[in-house]
């Protein structure tokens, strides 16, 4: 069930009238607990023991680190909680990437091997839930939140269904101490609820899923078939789809809480103006970026070791970031890619930070235009890696990015340069940039405020549904990082 479904605009209204017709705080959440395992198991729905299981092997470890008299039993239940989580990631994940590999491998040694692929349907959010138990045992093993005693308040930390499915990655810290008495619901939060959710919708339905129908799945699926402008204009449109499609789940995800009284962490702020590849991951992917610096890179050592101890430190949480989206040879390179530019960076930074006349420089707004078109193209040459269809139209992709000229023998090419890029496309790009341009200025030091008033806020959500209703493409994709 996904948010932009016929069926998701029935569940919704029938799960906040029955919250908040209840009055008893146990009733309210047991009925929110059922309605997230409900949203969690619509299909298919012999997949709901997974999450069942590891909400109750956490919350069991989370009570026994608590309350363990000795340091190792505590250090034996994390580790049960941590082998629990990553275990069945990798058996639902990863186990049909590594066999596929193994058999090709086995079949370029000269064995005999099944004519088979191992098909393991990928449970709803699992990616995003494991790395939410994972966070909580670690906490509470930390000393930094108590083990919560109800066991529906953290199945409801697990499984609340506006961010079950692509994030935020919410972590107990954030979300639990809000439940410990029931949050109201104020008009604000449901203004501020309305205006999140049908933005996030607009962003999906209007932008993200037009950029992918109308250009962007044609030219990829076969970039021979467009000449080298083309290309890069399908670059720069799925960066822009990518990030409309999923910031507009978390926008609705963000919507869909407030109506519970609930807040969840922003995952998005403004990645499209970062002047570094480390600038673009402290606004892309929040939940996910500080996860991983929180409960990897510092673990490893973070920045403390050697200079080539650190290094190994950034490529490995980034390698991992790649295979975390995705077990595949190119979301692999994704993270490689990512990891080696993370590690080029932070060398080029420290070896420059310190020079009066170079710091100088790097303060000027050329340098700074420089250094945002530079990080620009690093992020698009690798969103390339992640959305080719194979290797060799990939690798077209990247050469017109780089400037080489690409030569299309195909006959659909006519008819594309006689038209072009269709002009909506552009349009799309703009309006889903839009809040970059917004951004920008106040990052420049403009005073412009966000807030608009509620009445024309509320007209402004009126026109958004309207728009959707009359030029969404009919049927809603799925969100992209659902399938993460």
């Amino acid at each position: 069930m996904i948010f932009a479904s016929k069926a998701f605009f029935l569940f919704l209204p029938i799960v906040l009238i029955l919250y908040h017709v209840t009055t008893k705080r146990s009733h309210k959440y047991r009925i929110l607990l059922l309605a997230s395992w409900l949203f969690y198991a619509w299909v298919p729905p012999h997949y709901w023991p997974v999450i069942l299981l590891l909400t109750v092997i956490d919350y069991v470890a989370g009570l026994q680190i608590e309350h363990a008299t000795s340091e190792h039993i505590r250090q034996r239940w994390l580790t049960a909680s941590v082998v629990s989580n990553l275990g069945l990631l990798f058996a639902f994940k990863y186990t049909p990437f590594v066999y596929d590999n193994a058999m090709s491998l086995a079949e370029m040694l000269g064995w005999s091997v099944p004519e088979s692929t191992l098909k393991i349907a990928l449970p709803l959010g699992i990616s995003f839930h494991t790395f939410q138990g994972i966070s909580y045992t670690v906490d509470v093993y930390r000393r930094q939140i108590r083990a919560v005693e109800s066991f529906v308040d953290y199945a409801l930390f697990v499984s609340f269904f506006p961010q079950l499915a692509a994030g935020p990655i919410v972590r107990a810290v954030e979300f639990l101490p809000q439940l410990a008495t029931v949050p109201p619901v104020t008009r604000q939060h449901v203004a501020d609820g309305i205006w999140l959710f049908v933005g996030g919708l607009v962003k999906k339905l209007l932008i993200a899923d037009h950029l992918d129908q109308l250009f962007v799945a044609d030219v990829f699926h076969n970039p021979t078939a467009y000449d080298a402008v083309t290309q890069r204009w399908a670059v720069v449109a799925w960066a822009v789809q990518i990030y409309c499609d999923f910031s507009g789940y978390t926008d609705m995800a963000l919507g869909c809480a407030k109506w519970f009284g609930l807040e969840l962490p922003p995952n998005f702020r403004n990645p499209y103006l970062a002047t570094s590849i480390s600038d673009f991951w402290r606004r892309w992917h929040l939940s996910l970026s500080t996860w991983l610096r929180d409960y990897l890179y510092f673990p490893l050592g973070g920045s403390k070791g050697s200079p080539l101890r650190t290094y190994v430190n950034l490529f490995t949480i980034f390698v991992l970031c790649g295979l975390w989206h995705g077990a595949a040879w190119n979301w692999l390179a994704y993270g490689v890619c990512n990891g080696l530019l993370m590690c080029a960076h932070r060398l080029y930074d420290r070896a420059l930070t310190g020079i009066p006349f170079v710091d100088a420089i790097r303060r000027s707004v050329l340098w700074k235009i420089t250094a945002w078109v530079c990080t620009t193209y690093q992020f698009l040459f690798c969103l390339i890696l992640v959305r080719m269809n194979d290797w060799s139209g990939g690798v077209v992709m990247m050469e017109s990015m780089l400037g080489f000229s690409c030569i299309p023998t195909t006959p659909s090419l006519a008819s594309w340069q006689e038209f072009g890029v269709p002009l909506v496309v552009p349009l799309l790009i703009v309006c889903g940039l839009f809040g970059h341009v917004i951004g920008l200025m106040q990052e420049a030091g403009v005073a412009i405020s966000l807030r608009v008033p509620e009445p024309l806020r509320m007209v402004l959500a009126a026109c958004g549904i309207a728009a959707v209703v009359v030029l969404s493409p009919g049927v809603a994709k799925t969100f992209i990082y659902i399938q993460f």
